[in-house]
């Protein structure tokens, strides 16, 4: 097995400056994995002015110190290679990778920053692993492994089996479990293969009744839902976790035993007697910031020491910010911070500082004093609308777009001591910095009320769906013919949604086209299939686009050429006077936004394509966060791996704001209209005065001829 430093946590070369540069890496090993070799291939490039008989580069695992390349001055400037051994005895279940840069420039007395000290870790280096498969137990207990493990950071692939004539109440079922397996994955992503009527090889998830089963697999009679974790028959050392039922009811109660009640499962089986989910409350998804009160930074970390650093040029510390997607920024200066942070202590003030960013972009600055050891206070206000944020003499622009749904926000400490002298030097590690845990952040004022069709809020939230974290007024539309890859492309879905959520799908209904007919007062997810076309096309949605398998139509649409416009603070393209009709062979798949002609104020958001691939590079695109910044408007067309987004009327408001909020958000999307209505007031208040003082005048004229 290769893992590439990527897939370790680089984001590209790795760049280690200073007399001691130092950069980390993690790796986990699974828990039915142990590590029985281990190489590391590193490329390597350092700086030619340094000494090559006081310079060198050290490695450590864990804290064990495994090599120490030596950087000479014949290999310096280019890139050589090193194949390292690695003692796989020093392997755990979290591992640190640890580089540091020990380097010199002169004899004599020396900048520990020099610019001269440097050395590269190319993006070629890798890990060769090899990796011994262990034969778990079967308990209960060790859920969510072995489908997930927390330790492993790649994608998470969970294989679902269903029987070959498997019905819609034990797709509903699996669909939870997907979704499940959603918040678990988390940032990883997950991936659900489908079976029907087979067991794989490999660790798979089974579900099954007493009247549906897959083959190749002998399940005892059950009475009762049932949990089991048992051997997979095609090979002992791989699992199956099998949801049972007697029948469809008992298999729902199954699955919903164990979304609620999974920390109290061990053993080889378990019944669930009883069990009572309650319906979640709107915007109440756990991973998204609440509006309702001041959110603490300890509460968006796992520990208080991820707050901190050491050394003058730290990396920075970030945290994760999930906002509410649709959360209504116009009119606010910014969202507020109340910032403490603590550094040193420092002989004298240099060059310190810490500067606030979210998204890579700088939102403010602050000098550190010579002696910062007391706790610092103040005020941050980060920029959430197009516009300029003053704080004292500083001024911030940062694009709406930057405060989207998932947010990063980073404070990075320069420490720069003044100088002490000839030879005289403040050691690095010495240095420690902080931002308080006790500081937070406050989307209080803030209302929930979005514009739409917006894409963009269902790629990077699964929004409208996801305002009730469970999707209980949610109905997902598979097509009456059921394929594996419609199967596939519900429980990615799913899995995506519980990854935007923290929370299990337990409330969402599954329907077929027939019943999406007549289904109101509901958001509709539909996903991709021939029914699925035909129905879109029935609805007309103005025409605006219809894919088939060689038909396709398009009209009154214009492209979205303006990644950062927000659909609520600025004008939308308007819909072009263009139709064509064409015919043409090929993948060409498409998610399509809309109002709900069932049911105004609801959604509708189909998946669709000329074909199951078309479909599925849908998929692809929702998973990759560089494809997916481009999905916005009303539609967003996927082509040979390309997204081109689309916008079109009409458009419809969902949330609630008072009802002058809602005027001036319609005036202050068109100029033309607002400079009418304010040339309109303005004349109706000068005729209103002049009125008033003509009577005036009159009554003091009539008051004074009496």
């Amino acid at each position: 097995m290769h893992l590439p430093f990527s897939a370790l946590g680089a984001q590209g070369p790795i760049e280690l400056r200073g007399a001691e540069g130092t950069a980390d890496l993690s790796l986990g090993v699974r828990a039915d994995e142990v590590i029985t070799r281990a190489t590391l291939h590193l490329t390597l490039t350092h700086s030619p002015a340094m000494l090559a008989e006081l310079s060198h580069l050290r490695i450590r695992l864990n804290g064990e110190t495994v090599a120490a390349i030596k950087l000479s001055k014949e290999e310096a400037g280019r890139a050589i290679s090193r194949d390292i051994p690695l003692d796989a005895r020093y392997f755990t279940d979290y591992n640190h990778l640890r580089f540091d840069l020990l380097g010199h420039y002169t004899l004599e007395c020396e900048d520990p920053q020099h610019s001269s000290l440097w050395a590269s870790i190319g993006n070629r280096s890798e890990l060769e692993l090899e990796v011994r498969r262990l034969d778990l137990q079967n308990d209960l207990g060790t859920l969510p492994a072995p489908f997930f493990d927390r330790r492993n950071s790649s994608r998470v692939v969970v294989p679902v089996v269903l029987a070959a004539s498997a019905s819609r109440a034990s797709i509903h079922a699996a669909g939870v479990i997907a979704s499940w397996f959603g918040v678990q994955a988390d940032y990883r992503g997950a991936e659900f293969p489908v079976s029907l009527g087979t067991i794989p090889a490999g660790h798979a998830i089974v579900f099954a009744t007493n009247t549906q089963q897959p083959a190749g697999l002998s399940l005892p009679q059950v009475k009762a839902p049932t949990l089991s974790l048992i051997d997979n028959p095609r090979d002992h050392s791989y699992k199956l976790l099998v949801f049972s039922g007697r029948d469809e009811a008992q298999l729902a109660q199954a699955v919903r035993g164990f979304v609620a009640g999974e920390p109290l499962l061990s053993g080889t089986t378990a019944t669930i007697s009883q069990v009572t989910l309650a319906r979640r409350k709107l915007y109440d998804a756990p991973r998204w910031l609440p509006t309702d009160r001041a959110v603490r930074f300890e509460e968006l970390v796992s520990d208080a020491h991820d707050l901190e650093v050491v050394g003058r040029l730290a990396a920075p510390l970030k945290l994760n910010l999930r906002l509410p997607p649709d959360l209504l920024t116009w009119n606010h200066p910014g969202i507020p911070l109340e910032l403490h942070y603590r550094s040193g202590p420092l002989p004298g003030s240099g060059d310190s500082s810490l500067s606030v960013g979210i998204n890579g972009q700088l939102v403010r600055a602050f000098a550190l004093q010579g002696d910062t050891s007391t706790q610092s206070l103040s005020r941050v206000v980060v920029p959430a609308v197009l516009g300029t944020a003053r704080q004292g003499n500083e001024s911030v622009l940062i694009p709406a777009f930057r405060v989207g749904s998932n947010n990063t926000l980073d404070f990075r400490f320069v420490i720069n001591p003044e100088h002490q002298g000839s030879c005289r030097s403040w050691p690095a590690e010495t240095v420690r910095s902080a931002i308080d845990p006790d500081s937070t952040i406050d989307l209080r004022g803030f209302l929930h009320y979005a514009a739409l069709p917006d894409l963009a809020l269902f790629a990077n939230a699964g929004y409208p769906f996801t305002r009730y974290a469970d999707l209980s007024e949610t109905a997902v539309v598979l097509p009456e013919t059921i394929t594996r890859e419609s199967l596939e492309q519900l429980f990615f879905i799913l899995g995506q949604f519980g990854r935007h959520t923290g929370v299990a799908a337990t409330g969402y209904r599954l329907i077929d086209t027939a019943a999406a007919r007549t289904a109101r007062d509901i958001d509709l997810l539909v996903l991709g299939g021939p029914e699925s076309n035909q129905l879109l096309a029935d609805w007309q949605r103005g025409g605006n686009i219809n894919i088939g398998t060689d038909e396709r139509h398009l009209r009154n649409l214009s492209a979205v050429t303006n990644l950062d416009a927000d659909p609520l603070k600025s004008e939308r393209p308007r819909s072009s006077d263009v139709e064509v009709h064409l015919t043409a062979s090929g993948m060409l798949g498409a998610l399509v936004g809309f109002e709900s002609p069932l049911s105004a104020g609801r959604s509708v958001v189909a998946l669709v394509g000329s074909n199951a691939a078309a479909v599925a590079s849908v998929n692809d695109v929702l998973q990759d966060p560089a494809k997916s910044a481009a999905v916005q408007g009303s539609l967003a067309i996927v082509r040979a791996g390309q997204v081109q987004s689309y916008a079109g009327d009409p458009v419809y408001y969902v949330g609630t704001a008072p009802w002058w909020t809602k005027v001036w958000l319609r005036l202050s999307r068109h100029v033309f209209l607002l400079t009418l209505v304010a040339i309109l007031l303005a004349v109706t208040v000068a005729v209103g005065v002049f009125g008033a003082l003509q009577r005036r005048a009159r009554r003091r004229l009539d008051g004074a001829a009496g």
